[in-house]
């Protein structure tokens, strides 16, 4: 338990000394700001260090599991402005790495024998290192080159101790902070505990990459390195080394004679249509992870964060595209519901007329004019402005279009993601109305009309027995005709408030005629009268919104005492 509290005093002192102590206090760290001072932090030359940097920094200074952390957050532009998630992508795991002692005694625990009798040579020397694990180069005892990637000795144990605080700490926020209710922050952390805990496991990350390699078999152009199950476990990672140039160092690329408009294509079709027709697809594909050999043909690397779409998310992401390139603007709408469920209600009017404030950037400029980052930019506003939660492997999918984009744009200037999306879009709508997923659907459909079928009866009987037993209780509260008079007081033209008031006026009058009052005589004629209803709804026709209010204070005054 010290240690704990230990833990939060410290992310406590970060956040403070990072200018970040109203953070603190809204996450539920109160108690542990005790004689913590808050600091005036400044740039270098340029005044105030602006918010996102300093929670950038603060992730930082709380070690590589916050790091993390802050990377996730980067991929959730629902959630977070654009330069908050700018300033976090720029966070590296990068950490110092262990001794080749250490990674000796982790490789002979797991795949049973010394490094150096494994392979025919093993670098002592890493290539990299990150908060999990670092790299080595090796060759295979048939002299193929390979990479090692070994976790380092404490890591799961101080991710896992990290996850738990960070579970803690979600819960804490959501009860003390109504932002953080709001966005459902605890479902984000729990997103983000299972990814951790996966990617603590080689096992899983090899499993991407097997599955990544079947679905991009028939791919000419696009690669992913093979792994070597038998030198692989849960702590020691074995696959093919690649070689070649960083896709975005041009120079390189031209110096190669590589033609740089045709690899941006390649890579961004490749990657669309792990999207859109394979549904599973790299999720980090930074310049770094993508090299072009002197052939051009591209490799793809590490694969510890991937994305899976279900074929109704992407059914859902097809109608979406659809519906933005016909201009149509219920469609749209109603694709970003399903895609995107709001969190509480939704004001569809609202929601309606920013979709179509959309479209109408989309109409500004010709298509392949418009950037997927402007495009991402505009929707992931309108969704945290109407409280839409992605799935996170949706937000992970715009991170990743944004990354292609760039890397293509760097390749190409001139280039058109529309380009390629036009090619794409036929094959997953064949793959989406195929037989086979035809049946699919309608196999599930057919199993939700089963089960509806099965309780409809049963529901149906208690209903009755309900209205046989209570009959039906009809409910008007005053203080909710309050809030309907007000705004109509307020947003109403004067000629259909005052009709629709009349027309209210008269629903009512017949329900409280019916009902004798408390002496068992009937209630005021004027409410009844056909004379006394057609002279209200000629004054108010006549005279406009001012009688409204006095209308309405009588039927509140007549429904308070009935």
């Amino acid at each position: 338990m010290a240690s704990v509290t230990a833990r939060y005093r410290r992310i406590a002192e970060v956040l403070v000394r990072n200018g970040m102590s109203a953070l603190a206090d809204q996450i539920g760290l109160r108690e542990h700001m005790t004689g913590l001072v808050y600091r005036h932090l400044s740039g270098d030359d340029s005044g105030p260090v602006p918010g996102p940097m300093r929670l950038r920094r603060a992730l930082e200074d709380l070690g590589p599991t916050f790091v993390k952390l802050g990377q996730m957050l980067s991929t959730r532009r629902d959630l977070l402005p654009l330069e908050y998630t700018s300033e976090l992508e720029k966070l590296q795991t990068s950490t110092s790495p262990v001794t080749y002692a250490q990674i000796a005694e982790t490789i002979r625990r797991e795949l049973g024998a010394d490094p150096h009798e494994l392979f025919s040579h093993f670098d002592e020397v890493p290539l990299a290192s990150a908060s999990i694990g670092q790299a080595h180069r090796a060759r295979l005892q048939d002299g193929t080159e390979v990479i090692v990637k070994v976790r380092k000795p404490g890591a799961a144990e101080m991710i896992h101790s990290d996850l738990d605080l960070i579970r803690s700490l979600a819960a804490l926020a959501s009860r003390e902070w109504s932002l953080a209710r709001d966005a459902d922050i605890e479902s984000v952390v729990a997103a983000f505990d299972r990814m951790m805990r996966r990617e603590l496991d080689y096992r899983t990350e090899a499993d991407n990459a097997r599955r990544l390699r079947r679905n991009l078999a028939e791919d000419r152009t696009v690669r992913v390195p093979r792994v070597y199950r038998e030198l692989t476990t849960s702590e020691v990672l074995t696959e093919q080394f690649v070689t070649g140039m960083v896709i975005t160092d041009t120079a390189a690329l031209d110096a190669a004679r590589i033609n740089r408009r045709k690899v941006a294509h390649d890579a961004t079709e490749s990657l669309l249509r792990m999207v859109l027709v394979d549904g599973f697809f790299h999720a980090d594909p930074h310049p770094g992870n993508l090299f072009v050999e002197t052939d051009g043909t591209i490799w793809l690397i590490d694969f510890g964060m991937v994305g899976t779409l279900s074929p109704q998310v992407r059914e859902h992401l097809l109608w979406l595209a659809f519906a933005l390139g016909r201009q149509d603007e219920d469609g749209a709408v109603s694709a970003l519901l399903q895609l995107a469920p709001p969190r509480g209600g939704v004001d569809r009017r609202r929601l309606s007329r920013d979709v179509s404030e959309l479209l109408d950037m989309l109409t500004e400029k010709p298509l392949g004019a418009i950037s997927v980052a402007a495009v991402v930019e505009r929707i992931t506003a309108l969704l945290r402005r109407h409280r839409l939660q992605l799935p996170s492997d949706v937000s992970a999918l715009l991170r990743m279009l944004v990354l292609t984009e760039s890397s293509a744009v760097t390749l190409d200037p001139g280039f058109q993601v529309a380009t390629v999306l036009e090619e794409v879009l036929p094959i997953a709508m064949g793959e989406l109305l195929s037989p086979e997923a035809l049946a699919r659907r309608a196999g599930m459909a057919g199993r939700t009309a089963l089960r509806l079928g099965t309780d409809l009866p049963q529901r149906a009987l208690r209903l009755l027995d309900d209205y046989e037993s209570r009959g039906v209780d009809v409910h008007i509260d005053a203080a909710d005709l309050d809030k309907v008079i007000s705004r109509m007081e307020n947003t109403a033209d004067r000629l259909i408030v005052g009709m629709t008031m009349s027309a209210l006026l008269v629903g009512i009058s017949t329900v409280l005629a019916s009902q004798p009052s408390a002496g068992g005589r009937m209630r005021d004629p004027l409410l009844i009268g056909a004379g006394g209803t057609t002279a209200l709804m000629g004054m108010l026709l006549a005279a406009g919104a001012g009688p409204v209010r006095t209308a309405g204070r009588f039927v509140r005054r007549n429904l308070r005492g009935s």
